[in-house]
């Protein structure tokens, strides 16, 4: 890795070879590291070191953008020179007023660095995956996924002042278990790869893979239904994306924004985005350099808030909440959300059901009405019928068509105990990010079509 110092250095010298009114540098450099299994057996075992540097160059109102993964002095001018280039040849953004002045960033709860986990071999990797693997042989089922370590420096800096460093690590472990007729799911991701229960997450894949064999048909429609943790992430997500962005509401296409101060779920229900949780993917700032802020987005089932980045708040002469995404985007994104922990636990939601779903997590799901947050989407990797207070016996996978604000609406119990999920780390540029979610118990779920398998 670079390190403080010399991102620092590269940081000031793009800013000094800049000619523009107001320019942004952004580096990031990340050392990832990949070992990826399947029919039980590890097929890839990469590694990758990579530094970018990102150049935001403002005239006026006129913005442009340039990106190079070379961070020689010479590349680095470069890249500066061409965001110059392109800034000139582009019309004039009319709601652009300026790039964030310096803050200091919050204090973190928890350090961001693990050694642990950076300095994790590939030797670690892979017992970690052949104890899933030895598992899941035991009841002649098959292990998949994969075990993503690495570490992430972030550098941002801009004309204005803002100079902003940090380092951190992150660790996702993720399996999906077959077996001849059914199939099992866990994960689990942790800044500290140590706090990843490697056993527990085989455990409960390989249990859901055997428990789920010979599903049997079940008629669609209306059920009670009790929702693991990985399907909750799904729902939040979809609110995430639809509903608790600043410019959603802005452009009139936000559940939050027509609905403010007002219910929206059940009055159990607070999600929350928390950048200094040390139970998430804690963060000190955005990626403009805005200090992250705790913003209450949904409190006890109202509407209360959104995410600002500069852009939008300047719109609305409001203080950006530090939650700008990487340029060019230009829309703030909650990455460090929370749905608040009940009283409740999954047994005791299953002795209460009479007749209910129970599932494990969604897949393939597609957005029809972001007002409604109306989705469709599949069930996977262990669907249950529950009946009399236990669970009975598999199910085929089910179709949902179901808005996620009415199905919200009527909640019967939230589990006390909350889990980090995330999604597969493997692609892209390495930034960790999570929801932090319970289990839910739901009074009514559309399931709307059935499956063969």
């Amino acid at each position: 890795m670079y390190g403080q110092s010399k991102i620092k250095k590269m940081l000031q010298l793009a800013l000094s070879a800049s000619r523009a009114d107001q320019t942004e540098v952004f580096i990031t450099a990340e050392d990832s590291a990949l070992t990826r299994f399947a029919n039980s057996y590890i097929h890839q075992n990469v590694a990758q070191r990579n530094g970018t540097i990102s150049v935001r160059a403002i005239f006026g109102k006129k913005i442009g953008m340039a990106s190079s993964n070379i961070l020689t002095e010479q590349s680095i001018r470069d890249t500066v020179s061409q965001a110059c280039r392109i800034a000139k040849l582009q019309h004039d953004n009319p709601d652009f007023v300026s790039l964030p002045g310096p803050e200091k960033a919050g204090r973190m709860a928890t350090d961001l660095y693990v050694e642990e986990t950076a300095k994790i071999t590939p030797a670690q990797r892979a017992e970690a995956v052949g104890r899933i693997c030895r598992k899941a042989e035991k009841h002649k089922a098959r292990a998949f996924g994969a075990f993503s370590t690495g570490t992430v420096e972030i550098g941002i800096a801009n004309s204005l002042g803002v100079m902003q460093y940090n380092c951190s690590t992150d660790a996702n472990l993720n399996t999906v278990v077959m077996s001849d007729t059914g199939s099992g799911y866990g994960q689990g991701a942790s800044r500290d790869v140590g706090k990843i229960n490697i056993n527990a997450i085989a455990d409960s894949a390989v249990k859901k893979a055997v428990d789920s064999r010979n599903p049997v048909d079940i008629k669609p429609g209306r059920y009670q239904v009790i929702l693991e943790d990985m399907a909750v992430y799904t729902l939040v997500e979809f609110m995430n994306y639809t509903g608790f962005s600043a410019m959603a509401v802005q452009e009139g296409r936000s559940f939050i924004g027509l609905n403010m101060g007002k219910p929206v779920v059940d009055t159990k229900i607070t999600i929350v985005d928390d950048p200094y949780n040390k139970k998430g993917f804690a963060f000190p700032f955005d990626f403009e350099g805005v200090p992250k802020q705790k913003v209450t987005l949904i409190d006890k089932g109202i509407a209360c808030g959104v995410v600002y980045d500069s852009y939008t708040a300047y719109k609305e002469n409001k203080k950006s909440t530090g939650h700008a995404l990487p340029a060019p985007a230009y829309f703030p994104m909650a990455l460090n959300l929370e749905m608040k922990g009940g009283q409740s636990s999954i047994e005791e939601m299953i002795r209460t059901t009479e007749r209910g779903i129970y599932v494990t997590r969604f897949h393939y799901c597609n957005l029809i009405d972001p007002m409604q947050v109306s989705l469709t989407g599949m069930t996977r990797d262990g669907t249950f019928l529950i009946e009399n207070g236990r669970i009975t016996k598999p199910v085929k996978n089910l179709r949902f068509t179901e808005s996620v604000l009415k199905t919200l609406s009527k909640v019967s119990a939230i589990s006390k105990k909350t889990s980090l999920v995330t999604e597969d780390n493997a692609y892209g540029n390495r930034f960790a990010n999570g929801i932090r979610v319970p289990a839910l118990k739901l009074e009514s779920f559309n399931f709307s079509g059935t499956t063969e398998f």
